[in-house]
C-alpha cells in the first residue's frame, strides 16, 4: 500500500548515505541528522496525505438506551486519492466501551478481516444490514438528538477526525436483537463461533 510513499522513502535514504559518504567525518553527522529528519518528514506526509484524502460524510449513530449496551455507525467512506485506503478502527470518548468494525456474511454479523479497504476514487458505504462501525459494551444511553465525535484510524497509524454525528432513533436493519437487548452476532472472537455453532446444534436436534 502507498507505493509511492515508499519510494520516495527509498530515494530520500540512499540520497543520505551518498551525502554522508562525501562529507568529512565533522561534517557527515550533521549531514546524515539533516537526512533522516527528510525521511521522517516524508513518511509523515504520506501519513498525512491519506488521511487527508479520505472523508467520512453522511453519518449518523442509531440512539439507543440502557436497555442495550452496544449500538450502530453508519455512513459513507470518499477515497478522493489514487492509492487504496484501508480503515482499521476507530475511537471515540465512550468511558469503558470497545469499538470495532464489522460486516454482515450470510445474515450473521462479524468482525470485518482487515477493516473497510476503500478503493482509488470510489466510496465504501456503511448501512444497516451491511458493513458498519459499532460502539459496544457501553451500558449508558446514547440518546437521540446528541452528538458523537468519533477519530478513524488506517492502517498507516494515520487517524482523522469526524465530528458531531447525529444520533437519531433508526429502525434495525437486517439486523436480530435479542430479548436482553443484545445484538445476535455482535459477539467477537470465540464467544461468536460458539454461538454459532450451539445454534446449529440446537436446529440439527429440533
Amino acid at each position: 500500500m502507498f507505493t509511492r510513499g515508499r519510494i520516495a522513502l527509498s530515494v530520500l535514504a540512499v540520497s543520505a548515505l551518498a551525502l554522508a559518504g562525501c562529507t568529512s567525518d565533522e561534517g557527515g553527522t550533521e549531514a546524515t541528522t539533516t537526512a533522516t529528519t527528510a525521511v521522517e518528514s516524508a513518511g509523515t506526509t504520506t501519513a498525512q496525505a491519506a488521511a487527508e484524502g479520505v472523508t467520512f460524510t453522511e453519518g449518523v449513530v442509531r440512539a439507543k438506551g440502557t436497555d442495550k449496551e452496544m449500538t450502530g455507525i453508519f455512513g459513507t467512506f470518499t477515497n478522493s486519492t489514487d492509492e487504496e485506503i484501508n480503515v482499521v478502527g476507530f475511537e471515540s470518548d465512550f468511558e469503558g466501551a470497545a469499538y470495532e468494525l464489522h460486516e454482515v456474511v450470510d445474515g450473521v454479523m462479524q468482525m470485518k478481516p482487515g477493516g473497510f479497504v476503500i478503493p482509488a476514487g470510489e466510496t465504501y458505504e456503511l448501512a444497516p444490514g451491511g458493513d458498519h462501525m459499532m460502539i459496544m459494551d457501553y451500558m449508558e444511553e446514547i440518546p437521540a438528538g446528541d452528538v458523537v465525535d468519533i477519530t478513524v484510524e488506517l492502517s498507516d497509524g494515520s487517524t482523522f477526525d469526524v465530528e458531531d454525528l447525529p444520533v437519531r432513533t433508526m429502525n434495525p436493519g437486517d439486523e436480530d436483537y435479542s430479548q436482553d437487548g443484545g445484538l445476535m452476532g455482535h459477539q467477537s472472537g470465540m464467544q461468536e463461533q460458539e454461538q454459532n455453532q450451539s445454534g446449529m446444534e440446537t436446529e440439527e436436534q429440533n
